[in-house]
């Protein structure tokens, strides 16, 4: 299907497909390393010309997101670009509060020369629950899930303007990717003024499929 999709896109359209390796219990740093790798390859086989490293998955649980490990992004951003050669790769993340664990991030990936760029953020793990108090939304284990939407705009903008200044401050070139709460053509021109080079919308071009158009007749 992503081949098929790749091979469809018309002028000004871009297929950026997304990956990440498996976390299975009992498995070893080197094994999650080569699953990454695996699935990069995999990848290549669509005809992609860019690709993105999900590091941000909300089902993994926040305690278990790669994103909090920036070293061992590093590491596998390493073997993933050994794999793919030229074709660029990006890095989606989550929220990181911290800047020094953000600066980390950059300087462990653009600073070795494996990646290309961050699309950020993914959605953020929370707590649902409706008016009364109760889980929102039905099933076992479906007590969390990750917010999407308006709620998560002001956490995406600080990301990338967070972003837009470290690449500065390293003087290093990387692109950002901006998402996060894009339902309106001005919640784009946020995103661009912060420093995004790029802006994605997910949630808001579902409930709005004339969001493009709208923006584009905005610029």
């Amino acid at each position: 299907d992503m081949k098929k999709a790749i091979a469809a896109a018309g002028d000004g359209q871009l297929l950026v497909p997304s990956f990440q390796g498996s976390r299975v219990d009992g498995m070893d740093r080197k094994a999650y390393i080569a699953d990454h790798v695996t699935t990069a390859h995999l990848v290549t086989e669509t005809g992609a010309g860019l690709m993105e490293m999900n590091t941000s998955c909300p089902n993994e649980g926040h305690n278990r997101l790669l994103c909090h490990n920036p070293l061992l992004v590093g590491r596998i951003t390493e073997a993933v670009k050994q794999e793919i050669g030229d074709i660029p790769l990006m890095v989606k993340l989550a929220y990181i509060p911290s800047d020094g664990d953000l600066e980390l991030m950059v300087r462990s990936t653009v600073g070795h020369g494996t990646v290309q760029g961050f699309s950020t953020i993914n959605t953020i793990s929370a707590k649902l629950v409706d008016a009364n108090g109760n889980q929102a939304l039905p099933g076992a284990g479906r007590d969390r899930s990750g917010v999407c939407g308006n709620a998560i705009r002001g956490a995406g903008l600080d990301m990338v303007a967070r972003l837009a200044a470290i690449r500065e401050k390293l003087g290093l070139d990387f692109k950002i990717n901006g998402v996060g709460g894009v339902v309106s053509p001005a919640d784009y021109q946020a995103y661009r003024n912060a420093g995004a080079d790029s802006v994605m919308s997910a949630t808001g071009a579902m409930w709005d499929a004339e969001l493009a158009h709208k923006i584009k007749a905005s610029r």
